[in-house]
């Protein structure tokens, strides 16, 4: 393995562009968190949902901590977790920027690869953003799809082979 360019110094690694670009490495889903608080449909879509434990059986995300929707989200002590297809790519690129609409298309609650509910069982601060977690109360899986994937700071899909 050549060594010259694998580590960089951590006075020259650790700046904003090069941990998002190491960070970005990583191929993830992506979800639409949704809730409702006060009659409203409130939502975030992350690519930072994980499975967490089958026993109890928990999940996480990880929304900024200056996420003014997640400021009100987390009122509602509970979330849903819909986790998105190759087919809702264009949605999630609408829909990923504060302020944008991301209830103008309700199809994509309804034919998500799986909707999970959960109630917020805690709630940790993680340097600049919070660490959520919730206990699956119920869910729906659908038939096979191609999932929505996230790499290097774009959507996508995945190919298997």
């Amino acid at each position: 393995m050549p060594h010259a360019h694998a580590i960089q110094s951590p006075e020259r690694s650790l700046d904003e562009h090069s941990l998002r670009t190491a960070f970005g490495r990583f191929t993830t889903g992506v979800a639409f968190i949704t809730t409702e608080v006060d009659g409203k449909p409130l939502g975030l879509i992350v690519s930072s949902f994980a499975a967490v434990s089958l026993e109890p059986p928990l999940v996480s995300f990880c929304p900024s901590r200056d996420s003014i929707t997640w400021q009100r989200m987390r009122r509602a002590g509970r979330f849903d977790v819909h986790v998105l297809a190759a087919r809702h790519g264009e949605f999630a690129r609408r829909a990923a920027p504060p302020g944008a609409d991301r209830f103008a298309e309700p199809d994509v609650l309804r034919d998500a690869l799986a909707s999970i509910e959960c109630g917020v069982e805690a709630e940790h601060a993680a340097g600049d953003h919070w660490i959520v977690v919730g206990r699956v109360r119920r869910l729906r899986v659908a038939p096979d799809a191609q999932p929505l994937v996230y790499f290097a700071g774009r959507f996508g899909e995945f190919e298997p082979h």
